[in-house]
């Protein structure tokens, strides 16, 4: 089957959540489809990818984030219409859900959106994008909406209560053998406010224990000063290579993400991370954000605080550190949870959804 998959930004020059699964998810179609993914072209492009599947980059008009954003929509069409894909999988559904809409239309190529966070929880006074949006929901009882998680599919519910939206959550490559045994404390992710990580930082105030940030942005000069400020023993390690994720997170006791409500809105969908953490037995401490309670078992496979809490951060990072049997406990529990989202268990969700797309 020739599937195409439309993404906004794609490694190496965007390399969040979205970007991540967008190129993990080509990687495994790739063993048993014909894959092609459809993204915006940067300066650079040099990057170490694995899978057998076809990159176009098409141009990108980057005066801002509108311009740049319509010039994508416009001028990925005639690529998409050329290669006559069987099937379009949308990550995001503004604005790639409207382009499968707006292909659907023209050659009648079945899609779905996948809504991946902040494409949903970012754009709900956007007028014009929610109007993009309503016509994807529109066409939803035939080509199903993608939540990841049960808690994003009841906020969209919320809105558009007729959608017919589907469960598939994010995939992740199961290690096998491999089990955390380090002792520090791990972030992962973007520095940048909606991450939440000075609360991280102020939580490990009082706790004996190295703090290790993997991952940049415009917070890291401010988050690298209140390190200082606090007196904690922190290691900025800058951007790794997403493939070399779970490898790194070996060394960690625990995984942390205190991500945090932006201009009202969930900052968060479902974190890869989660679940590479999950896939080496590393309990996690996140916060009530968007679909992370639905992964991370409160009490099971780590704790789920409230966001912004300080103390309560601090207190479940450091109840999970100092009992060794709850640890070995929640590690457990993690690499039996983790299974769900094995690969070949998404792989076949979405074929399922394709045959109900062409039924």
């Amino acid at each position: 089957m020739k599937i195409g998959i439309i993404v906004k930004e794609f490694p190496p020059n965007i390399i969040g959540g979205t970007e991540i699964q967008a190129m993990r998810l080509a990687e495994q179609l790739s063993k048993r489809h014909d894959i092609t993914v459809f993204t915006k072209k940067y300066g650079t492009t040099d990057y170490s990818y694995s899978g057998n599947y076809r990159i176009v980059r098409v141009p990108n008009i980057g005066f801002n984030s509108f311009l740049s954003t319509l010039s994508f929509v416009l001028l990925v069409m005639p690529y998409l219409y050329i290669k006559k894909c069987d099937f379009i999988i949308c990550m995001m559904i503004y604005p790639s859900g409207f382009l499968g809409y707006i292909l659907n239309k023209i050659v009648g190529t079945p899609y779905i959106s996948w809504i991946r966070g902040g494409d949903w929880y970012f754009i709900q006074n956007n007028r014009l994008k929610m109007w993009m949006v309503s016509k994807v929901v529109q066409k939803s009882c035939k080509y199903p909406i993608i939540a990841q998680t049960e808690s994003i599919k009841r906020d969209v519910l919320s809105v558009y209560p007729t959608a017919n939206i589907k469960i598939i959550p994010n995939g992740v490559s199961i290690p096998g053998r491999k089990i955390a045994n380090g002792d520090k404390i791990y972030f992962v992710g973007s520095l940048e406010e909606r991450k939440g990580v000075e609360y991280l930082i102020k939580a490990m105030k009082n706790i004996d224990k190295e703090l290790v940030i993997v991952g940049d942005g415009p917070d890291r000069e401010k988050l690298e000063a209140l390190c200082r400020q606090c007196d904690v023993n922190c290691t900025f390690k800058g951007h790794i290579n997403p493939l070399y994720i779970q490898e790194e997170l070996l060394n960690a006791r625990v995984l942390v993400l205190p991500a945090v409500l932006y201009r009202g809105a969930p900052s968060e969908g479902l974190p890869n991370v989660i679940l590479e953490a999950m896939s080496v037995g590393l309990p996690v401490v996140a916060t009530n954000i968007a679909g992370i309670p639905d992964v991370v078992k409160d009490g099971e496979t780590g704790f789920i605080v409230e966001p912004a809490n300080v103390g309560e951060l601090a207190s479940k990072i450091s109840e999970i550190v100092n009992n060794q049997s709850l640890w070995e406990k929640m590690s457990e529990n993690c690499l039996i949870e983790v299974k769900k989202y094995s690969w070949d268990n998404i792989i076949k969700k979405i074929e399922e959804v394709y045959e109900l797309c062409v039924a």
